[in-house]
């Protein structure tokens, strides 16, 4: 019984340790890249917005989404600084796929044949 409970105890803790250990971890990650945004980057809020830092203060960030439009927000609001995209990759659009010209019209008495043979 005290062998079961020393199992749980110690798996309970490790199971603490492990998870709190992890937030520890993205935390930092996010300090370190909120206290790297400069201006002129382009950034994603945590709503998914897009948009370029037009100004920063110690606690707020003011993104150009489109010109001429400009949004605050607090630092703990961007997500993450969007990677430049590599020129030719994905740059093409999708081919378009032809559809029939028309589709085939079910039989007349498909219906009521249908509802023969469950008699049946």
């Amino acid at each position: 019984m005290t062998l079961i409970l020393i199992y749980v105890v110690v798996f309970g803790a490790l199971m603490i340790f492990m998870t709190t250990r992890g937030r520890k971890r993205q935390a930092a990650q996010a300090q370190a890249m909120q206290s790297a945004l400069a201006l002129g980057a382009e950034v994603r809020t945590i709503g998914g917005l897009v948009g370029t830092v037009t100004d920063l203060t110690d606690e707020y960030v003011v993104i150009e989404t489109t010109p001429g439009v400009k949004l605050k927000f607090t630092k703990q609001a961007v997500a993450g600084v969007v990677s430049p995209e590599v020129e030719g990759l994905g740059a093409e659009p999708a081919a378009e796929v032809d559809e029939p010209a028309a589709e085939q019209e079910p039989a007349a008495g498909g219906v009521e044949d249908a509802k023969d043979e469950q008699k049946v």
